[in-house]
């Protein structure tokens, strides 16, 4: 050990206990500055942790890989888990996407179809999840928002253990097969989708490398069944599952299948979208907007996507665009370039989101990149595969876990104390939602809906009133936007409870 190493742990082990009085006061002052974030000590700790490393070689605990495996998705579970369930209750949830799927797992759980009122529609007009049905026995167990969300992140934990895996028959039952199993479990887009509410695409990123792990096990039914409930997440899975034909193909030279599954996710995709779906909404499929410069129908954009590169070069590789893959890639370390075949399966998720003008279909903390993610860390497998014999090879993998942390660190502040326990005004929403009847329509702040969602009619103020019998929202939004025909019921510390007059 060199003489900088002492200090370096000690001064890593200050930073650690402040991030604990951090978390657990919600911010200290330190010669006149206020320290209200985890994350800056989380980065903080990161940077001397890889100094340290720098300075000489860290030990490492001698866990069972398998074991360490076991424990990275336990922890991830736990942590997430309390995150999620915590940012619900101190209503930092949302009516869409939140409210929106818990009203459609009760809707069907009561026999009432996948129904929604954000706004009123049969919700396969607008995204078509039948994977959602699994879901019915939890929505008559335990009806909900906390439910979903815990399945949810159980889903995505054990995402670590399908990488681990995938890994170990790539690399054996080695420390880097649990290393690369870790790394999954903090990734950035991971941490970003478990925490924007609940989106059913997320199902696919496990789902996904667990069908990889099942061709390449030789359980080729078992990959057909992860594939057709990943197509089952909704009508846009089927891009990823056309970049799985594509991995078969190129990563696995089974061309006949792949290109047998690619054509049949694309045939599947315009039919849903032709076809189904408008079937369901009794119009056209809404969400080609996205990409409307290339056409208004998906033929006419898949045409010009491959006849007028001009129209798309400039949307692809704008500057913030070029940021966005570098921002992908980074927390794995470049390991996916280093397996170009396996690579090329993203291609159709990440096509997707480079050549929309919508910009948040580029956010690596976004749901959109639930097609792209389960790609990426095949690839950064197969790519850790052919430099594993390097001396440095272990480096590469530092360097990917320093890069996730800094990513990663923002999660940390939803730890903090500030964040999850009730203040004043979300006690009193709480109290004051108790008062509504289970049954009743009511039109609500949209941080309230997925508390409120079932129920067969939800709507987010100031949709719905007529319609809702109570009205429940903050008094400067219902003093701009005054409620007629509706008589105070309650107030508390600035929400407002309003029923309406007469029958």
């Amino acid at each position: 050990m060199t003489r900088a190493a002492r200090p370096l742990e000690a001064a890593a082990a200050c930073v650690a206990l402040l991030l604990v009085v951090v978390i657990a006061t919600g911010g200290l002052t330190v010669a006149g500055r206020a320290l209200t974030r985890a994350d800056e000590f989380v980065i903080l700790l990161a940077v001397l942790v890889a100094v340290r490393a720098l300075a000489a070689p860290l030990p490492l605990p001698t866990v069972a890989p398998a074991r360490l495996a076991i424990l990275g998705a336990a922890g991830y579970a736990l942590v997430m888990g309390f995150i999620v369930v915590t940012r619900h209750l101190a209503l930092r949830t949302h009516a869409l996407d939140l409210g929106y799927y818990v009203q459609v797992v009760w809707s069907m759980a009561a026999g009432r179809g996948p129904y929604v009122t954000f706004p009123p529609m049969n919700a396969w007009g607008d995204h078509l999840s039948p994977v959602l049905y699994l879901l019915v026995p939890l929505g008559w167990a335990a009806p909900g928002a906390i439910g979903l969300l815990v399945v949810q992140t159980l889903v995505l934990a054990a995402g670590g253990l399908a990488v681990f895996g995938y890994a170990a028959r790539r690399l054996g039952a080695t420390p880097a097969a649990a290393g690369l199993a870790l790394l999954f479990l903090v990734n950035p887009s991971l941490h970003g989708i478990n925490i924007r509410d609940i989106h059913p695409q997320a199902f696919a990123i496990t789902l996904l490398v667990a069908a990889a792990l099942a061709f390449d096990a030789g359980r080729y039914a078992w990959c057909a069944v992860a594939l057709a409930l990943t197509l089952a997440c909704r009508e846009d899975a089927a891009i990823a599952v056309f970049g799985f034909g594509i991995w078969l193909a190129v990563a696995r030279g089974r061309w006949r299948l792949g290109a047998a599954v690619a054509g049949a996710s694309v045939l599947l995709l315009a039919v849903d979208i032709r076809y189904v779906m408008p079937l369901f909404r009794g119009e056209p499929y809404p969400h080609l907007h996205r990409h409307a410069y290339l056409g208004s129908s998906l033929g006419e954009i898949l045409l010009n996507i491959v006849l007028r590169p001009w129209r798309w070069v400039g949307v692809a590789f704008a500057g913030g665009k070029i940021v966005y893959l570098l921002v992908m890639l980074l927390p794995l370390g470049f390991l996916p370039l280093l397996a170009p075949r396996v690579l090329a399966a993203a291609v159709p998720a990440l096509a997707l989101n480079l050549l929309s003008i919508d910009p948040v279909l580029a956010n690596f903390r976004s749901q959109y990149q639930a097609f792209v993610l389960p790609f990426l860390m095949l690839a950064a497998v197969d790519g850790y595969a052919r430099i594993r014999e390097w001396r440095r090879a272990p480096a590469a993998l530092g360097l990917a876990f320093f890069a996730s942390v800094l990513l990663t660190a923002r999660t940390t502040n939803d730890l903090m104390v500030t964040r999850w326990r009730l203040d004043a005004g979300q006690r009193a929403a709480h109290a004051l939602m108790g008062r509504i009847p289970r049954d009743a329509a009511v039109s609500a702040n949209e941080r309230l809906a997925p508390h409120l969602a079932t129920r067969r009619q939800i709507f987010i103020y100031p949709t719905g009133t007529g319609i809702s019998e109570y009205v429940l929202d903050v008094e400067p939004v219902l003093r701009a936007k005054p409620a007629a025909g509706y008589r105070e019921l309650a107030r508390a510390d600035g929400w407002i409870l309003l029923r309406r007059d007469g029958p």
